[in-house]
């Protein structure tokens, strides 16, 4: 079963319409339209459709495992967010990253300054981003608030480092022992499955602020 056809099976299993799903998502009838018709292969918000339509993410994006998980609201793997009671920190900006095509950055210049943002990482750093290839969801000159003992909530960005050096930063669609799922916040790309072995490290970006936050 192709993509298309799952994402089909999940909306009637929901008893929702296009429209109704599309509402719920926050986008277009044309883009559920596209997708059910294998006119567009890339969406950067599955976790939302699956959350929509009461199936598993893993099984929408990939169609492995059972659709229906049996763990209801939580077949991803991961425990839900805290609650939005973290303290205040000064978090320094280490770096700039380029941003380039498909969602890879590569290090820049040494960055200077600080934002202050509720964080529970003690060890919580920031990165300048630069360029417009992400636009219009990470704009050149905004900063990304990366949290290394950060939870991994599927449908917020990450910072992925793999084994060969290549850098990105991408949405989590899922992840479990044997792959990690990403898509591009640029929807002109496709997901990408990547084997957890190819995997150096995966860090959450806790936040994305823009320029105005910046201090010192």
């Amino acid at each position: 079963m192709e993509f298309k056809d799952r994402l089909k099976t999940a909306r009637k299993h929901a008893k929702l319409t296009q429209a109704q799903l599309a509402g719920r998502v926050g986008v277009n009838q044309t883009s559920v339209s596209d997708l059910e018709r294998g006119k567009s292969q890339s969406t950067s918000y599955i976790a939302q459709i699956a959350q929509a339509c009461g199936v598993s993410a893993i099984w929408l994006a990939s169609g492995k495992g059972e659709m229906i998980s049996g763990k209801p609201g939580n077949d991803l793997e991961f425990e839900p967010g805290p609650a939005i009671t973290s303290p205040w920190r000064t978090i320094p900006i280490i770096g700039t990253a380029q941003m380039g095509a498909e969602g890879y950055w590569h290090a820049l210049e040494s960055a200077d300054g600080y934002v202050e943002m509720p964080t529970r990482d003690k060890h919580a750093y920031a990165l300048r981003l630069k360029g417009n290839s992400m636009a219009p969801a990470i704009k050149s000159g905004w900063v990304a608030v990366i949290e290394p003992n950060g939870l991994l909530i599927p449908g917020e960005y990450v910072m992925v480092r793999l084994v060969n050096e290549e850098c990105m930063l991408k949405e989590l669609l899922y992840a479990n022992d044997v792959e990690v799922s990403l898509a591009s916040v640029n929807d002109a790309y496709e997901r990408r499955t990547i084997p957890v072995e190819q995997i150096e490290l995966i860090h959450a970006v806790g936040a994305v602020c823009p320029p105005s936050k910046v201090r010192g």
